[in-house]
């Protein structure tokens, strides 16, 4: 409300400055038809400068523009009140004037003008009563007006017109009401106006126009509607299309058009259409318009468009389907577009463009596709638009990864060609946030790459071992359990690849391990499938493990997959016997994993094979609710040489694995680099941890001495409380004198 007030202000002192500047003398020319009168006035004067036919009252201070108050002028051709403080004019005023053709009262008080005021004014031809605050016309007020031919109304605050108004004004050529209170009109109210060519209602109240509006005004040029709240259009609403050359109907409200409504219109050059609530447009909507140069459909709803729907404008060089709800656009809507020169799709929720999409468009010059949903697009999308010189992609959420490379080498290459306001900036990924994309480089823009398969987790019920081997070995672990539901397997073989020589001592290690009877909780196998390796084996060693739980409960089980590995902490004796030393050669082979589960009412039978590379970690994590177990390895040594030690190769620990680190050979430069990364990160992390330690403990010592410091203020403002009272009464006694007892 207050930009348009204060545009309604700017108007009016342009036009002042326009009119005094114009039409009053200008500086070094003799005007002695002209009369000016400024602000100093307070009265019209009866006798006016010899020879003066231009009168101007500007900013005077004249309230009233009494009747016959220039009759002794009739010379007067012209007279204009601009900005005066009138806020009555009355009946007869210009009475005497008989050669007068212009009258102008605009930026006055004025709030209804008298049948009568204009009476015998056979010769005016231009009457302006605009920005005044005139709420209604009567009929005849305009009725001695036969040569009118101007009639400017408009920036009042009309909100009436009586029937019959305009009936006498055959020959005027120019009605202006815009920027009134308009709720209605009617048919009647303008059917003699037929030599009406400029018509102008926007900007009113109106919500729907009569049914033959235009019927009696054959020769209009322009018709002005825009700004109201008309939400409808008649078929047939325009029926002298001939002529026509402008038609404004923005910012309404339609919601749709009647098929053909715009066909045969051969003169039409300016057609508006933006900001209304269009979501779609008929198949046939334009007939052939050889003048049209430009259409706007900007700030709509529209979702798509027909086939061609624009077709029949073979001239139109500017199209602007800005702010409407396209997330696709496609080579159809432009068909027979070959002269457009200017395509403004911004902020039209477009998500993506294809190269086909502008194969019409070989005269586009310019487009904008700043604001929309653009994420990428491929490197000839362009190609087929061989003028394109101007080009907007400013404000779209651009994900700067291995996909927009294509595209980033064109926007390189055709630099020349980029105007937008503000660089083309990413938005994804973070890293790359708010920086510009022609200063990235090729390295920059990256794909992140998927995990390689892994071999899933395994979770059944059985107590908890850990098996920690550092040496290539096969080692079998055999479980068998008397469980009423579920038998797990799980086998993994592997075949020979690149060479690894290792060197050991041939042993034959038999183990057995009873656990004690224990309510189970659930089992967590964790193995990780490792790539290709081919291990030579000197003197390997074969141990076999086998595990037996009698009198064992079972919850129910459950069985799934996962590829991680668990940190796992438990206490287990192991003893070990040697007596004997075998020799035995093993070829460790490429890993094949194999899950097999069964289902059985009875007993349960649980088999894990593995083999695995020298240096290699397998980690098998069984999680009881009681981990106890007792260990005994007997070894077959030479006669000659018993020994008996304890054996760290079956150990239970807590460690902290890095997964990425498994996805590679360990003999490789990359696993060295990656468990580098990991031991990186662990002091990285724990650093931070002290950190934040030594942070708390500042914070806490702040925090204490604050509370002290609190504490003995409080202490001095404490206030020592009465709790007990005491009181003493003392009497003394001595003699009485004489004089006394007498007195008494």
């Amino acid at each position: 409300m207050h930009l348009k007030i204060a545009l309604v202000i700017i108007y009016i002192l342009v036009h002042l400055h326009w009119s005094c500047t114009e039409d009053i003398c200008k500086k070094g020319e003799e005007c002695k038809n002209q009369d000016v009168y400024d602000k100093t006035v307070t009265a019209i004067p009866e006798k006016l400068k010899d020879g003066a036919d231009e009168i101007f009252f500007v900013n005077s201070k004249i309230p009233v523009i009494p009747k016959g108050v220039l009759s002794k002028n009739p010379q007067i051709k012209k007279i204009e009140f601009l900005g005066t403080s009138t806020h009555s004019v009355e009946a007869g005023a210009f009475e005497g004037l008989p050669d007068i053709t212009t009258i102008e009262i605009s930026g006055t008080d004025v709030t209804s003008l008298p049948v009568g005021v204009f009476k015998d004014l056979n010769n005016l031809q231009k009457l302006v009563l605009k920005s005044n605050k005139i709420h209604s016309l009567e009929n005849g007020l305009f009725d001695d007006l036969k040569n009118l031919q101007e009639l400017y109304l408009h920036m009042n605050e009309i909100s009436s017109i009586e029937e019959g108004t305009f009936d006498n004004l055959e020959n005027l050529l120019s009605l202006h009401l815009a920027k009134n209170s308009l709720r209605s009109v009617s048919t009647s109210l303008f059917s003699n106006l037929k030599s009406l060519k400029l018509f102008r209602l926007y900007e009113n109240q109106l919500t729907a126009l009569p049914d033959g509006i235009f019927d009696n005004l054959p020769v209009l040029e322009e018709i002005a509607l825009q700004g109201n709240k008309i939400s409808f259009l008649q078929p047939n609403l325009f029926p002298h299309k001939s002529k026509l050359k402008k038609l404004y109907l923005d910012n309404n409200l339609l919601t749709e058009l009647q098929p053909d409504l715009f066909v045969g219109f051969p003169s039409l050059k300016i057609l508006t259409l933006h900001n209304n609530q269009l979501t779609s447009l008929p198949n046939v909507l334009f007939g052939e318009m050889g003048s049209i140069a430009e259409l706007s459909l900007s700030h709509n709803n529209l979702t798509h468009l027909p086939t061609g729907v624009f077709s029949p404008l073979k001239k139109l060089k500017k199209l602007d389907l800005s702010s409407n709800q396209f997330s696709i656009i496609s080579a159809d809507f432009f068909e027979g577009l070959e002269k457009l020169t200017d395509l403004n799709l911004i902020d039209s929720n477009i998500e993506s463009l294809k190269q086909e999409d502008f194969k019409e468009l070989k005269s586009l010059s310019t487009l904008r596709l700043g604001n929309n949903k653009l994420q990428s697009l491929p490197g000839d999308v362009f190609d087929t638009l061989p003028k394109l010189s101007k080009l907007y992609l400013d404000k779209n959420p651009w994900n700067c990864d291995c996909n927009l490379l294509p595209f980033y080498e064109w926007m390189k290459n055709n630099k020349h060609k980029i105007k937008s306001k503000t660089p083309e900036v990413c938005e994804f990924p973070k890293n790359l946030l708010k920086q510009s994309i022609i200063s990235l480089t090729e390295e920059q823009l990256i794909c992140l790459t998927t995990s390689p398969p892994t071999t899933p987790l395994l979770t059944s019920t059985v107590p908890m071992t850990t098996l920690h081997t550092t040496t290539a070995s096969t080692t079998r672990l055999t479980s068998t359990t008397a469980a009423p539901t579920t038998t797990t397997a799980l086998q993994t073989t592997t075949t020979p690849t690149p060479t690894i020589p290792t060197t050991a001592q041939p042993t034959t290690t038999q183990t057995t391990t009873t656990a004690p009877t224990t309510q189970l909780t659930t089992l967590l196998l964790t193995t990780t499938t490792l790539p290709t390796t081919t291990a030579t084996t000197t003197a390997p060693s074969t141990t076999s493990i086998r595990t037996t739980v009698s009198t064992t409960t079972l919850e129910p089980t459950t069985a799934h997959l996962t590829t991680a590995l668990i940190p796992t902490t438990s206490t287990t004796t192991v003893q070990t016997t040697t007596s004997a030393t075998t020799t035995s050669t093993t070829t460790v082979p490429s890993t094949t994993a194999h899950v097999t589960t069964t289902v059985t009412p009875t007993t349960s039978t649980s088999t894990i094979q593995t083999t695995i590379a020298t240096t290699i970690a397998t980690t098998t994590i069984l999680i009881p609710t009681t981990i106890t177990s007792q260990k005994t390895t007997a070894t077959t040594l030479p006669p000659s040489t018993t020994t008996r030690k304890t054996t760290p190769f079956l150990t239970t620990h807590s460690s902290f694995i890095c997964t990425d680190s498994l996805q590679a050979p360990l003999s490789t430069p990359t696993t060295t680099n990656k468990y580098s990364s990991c031991k990186e990160l662990m002091i990285y992390y724990t650093t931070m941890l002290l950190v934040e330690i030594c942070c708390t403990m500042v914070l806490a010592k702040f925090t204490y001495s604050l509370y002290c410091s609190l504490e003995q203020r409080e202490r001095l403002h404490t206030q020592v409380n009465l709790t007990h009272f005491s009181y003493t009464k003392s009497i003394i006694l001595r003699p009485v004198d004489e004089t006394e007892t007498v007195a008494l």
